[in-house]
């Protein structure tokens, strides 16, 4: 598989380097070359498409990864490298090119272009269709939470400058695309390549997948109306919510998904990449010669001792971002045993000489590394594991939400959902005395402890609501009004490149104030 792939994409980048090479500008990408593209006449070539549009996910998984979730992660201390961006600085709006995003959408557009023209049997046409709308969905859905308004492409490629379009008229489209790709893309059980091959991959789209993109989709849609502009905010949030709640549902009740059976699994498989908790995830593991060095995993923040051999524990005082025992203890309490999975040797190293410690956690939850020797020396290269978008425990949490705002009779449901995670982790089950009641909160901060170190508090803390924004990031977040997240306090500003085309193009307003 790991060859087909590195094939496929040799193949693709040959195929296409003159269509996807150059998205900048407007989205600077160069018209469809004939002589290129007159050579796709088989379903084979169809498919090393679409492998192409997958390994562009990679590229725009690695690009700036940590830009925004650094913003919400999880730290009690945090380097002065990044403090600016997480008190709203003028860091936190840093420029960045959303280049490989629409590398990605312009790839799949190209396998729209080109599926019904390549003679195939239907079922294998709708295959490709289906993972070209996932893509699209995916990439907007990253895209809306990174930059918010942005540019929309909603079919072929429109040569002419165009303006920004709000985020929740993109959210509408993605959650359309994701639609039909839920709709039409088989079960992950299913998933054959065109010599009939059965494809193992989690990073394949498949039905699954596409639930839990829709899933994400709505909610944000849902949990984002505070920030939408006026104009844009006439919609139902809870029929939203009920959208996200029954495709979490179908993700959950489908038997091609289970939770593993401990936090310690999750650390060690998991996380790692196509298990059975896994719902979908870009392979970069064992690809170390195409990822190298390139971060997308929070761990590069967390992660020192003992995972990096080059590092003693007393590198921990100087990592980027960093955690008290205390706050480990405070936050797992009792018989929860993702405190012991999630962190190294929690109680010999809190009881290690504090001058060495300094009374920090050691984060333990990536752990699965590449290694470079030189000699008798053996230093940290990159992660080892996949980039996992979904697993089901997130999507478990998800529909605990949900279900928190469709309230009603669907409350009980919400506390089963929560009790489901911590039952895996030995946690005391839920006790309405929690949060003073809050079930919501409840829930935020089970994510917060279930998905701790994998990108989701950013965005969780945002989607709950401007009263956790003001309660739970830092700095500016604080005091932040509705109107400066509708203006865009959230997202990042474009670059100017991004302007030297399209007379259209307008700068986030949030940070146009204050460049």
């Amino acid at each position: 598989c790991k060859n087909l792939l590195t094939f496929m994409h040799r193949y693709v980048i040959l195929l296409c380097v003159l269509f996807l090479a150059g998205c900048t500008d407007q989205l600077r990408v160069e018209p469809e070359n004939s002589l290129t593209f007159g050579n796709i006449t088989k379903e084979k070539d169809v498919e090393a498409l679409v492998y192409g549009v997958g390994a562009g996910v990679r590229d725009m998984v690695c690009w700036n990864a940590l830009l925004q979730v650094e913003k919400g992660a999880y730290a009690d201390e945090a380097d002065e490298s990044r403090r600016g961006a997480r008190m709203l600085e003028l860091e936190a709006g840093t420029a960045d090119l959303w280049e490989a995003w629409y590398q990605v959408i312009m790839g799949a557009e190209t396998v729209l272009s080109h599926v019904d023209v390549v003679e195939m049997p239907n079922e294998r046409r709708q295959f490709y269709r289906g993972q070209a709308y996932f893509f699209k969905a995916l990439a907007y859905f990253d895209l809306i939470r990174r930059w918010g308004d942005c540019i929309l492409q909603k079919g072929g490629i429109n040569w002419e400058p165009v303006a920004k379009t709000p985020w929740p008229k993109v959210c509408d489209f993605a959650i359309e695309m994701a639609e039909k790709a839920a709709e039409i893309l088989p079960p992950f059980d299913k998933l054959t390549d065109c010599n009939g091959n059965t494809m193992f991959s989690k990073s394949t789209p498949c039905q699954g997948a596409a639930y839990a993109l829709l899933a994400h989709l709505c909610a944000w849609k849902a949990g984002g109306k505070y920030f939408a502009a006026e104009v844009d905010r006439n919609y139902d949030e809870k029929e939203l919510w009920d959208m996200a709640e029954k495709a979490c549902t179908k993700v959950i009740e489908s038997p091609l998904y289970d939770l593993v059976a401990t936090p310690e699994e999750v650390c060690a498989s998991v996380l790692v990449g196509n298990s059975k908790e896994g719902v979908y995830e870009t392979v970069m593991k064992d690809y170390y010669n195409e990822v190298g060095k390139r971060v997308y995993s929070l761990g590069t923040d967390y992660v020192g001792y003992p995972v990096r051999p080059e590092y003693g524990p007393g590198v921990v005082q100087d990592f980027t971002l960093r955690i008290f025992t205390t706050s480990v203890r405070k936050m797992y309490p009792g018989a929860d045993t993702r405190k012991y999975a999630y962190f190294y040797d929690l109680d010999g190293m809190d009881a290690m000489d504090k001058s060495i410690t300094g009374g920090f956690a050691y984060p333990y939850k990536e752990r699965s590394v590449n290694i470079t020797v030189t000699g008798t020396k053996k230093k940290f290269a990159s992660f080892n594991s996949n980039r996992i978008w979904w697993r089901l425990a997130d999507i478990y949490l998800l529909r605990a939400e949900c279900r928190v705002h469709l309230g009603g009779d669907k409350i009980e449901g919400a506390i089963e959902d929560l009790n489901t995670i911590r039952k895996r982790a030995g946690a005391a089950l839920y006790h309405s005395s929690e949060d003073n009641g809050d079930l919501q909160m409840t829930v935020f901060r089970e994510r917060e402890k279930e998905l701790l170190v994998e990108g989701y508090r950013y965005y969780d803390i945002i989607r709950n609501g401007l009263d956790y924004v003001h309660s739970f990031l830092e700095g500016g977040y604080q005091t932040v009004t509705q109107q400066d997240c509708i203006d865009g306090a959230f997202f990042l500003m474009n670059k100017s490149i991004d302007f030297k085309e399209n007379p259209l193009m307008r700068q986030n307003l949030y940070w146009l104030k204050r460049q």
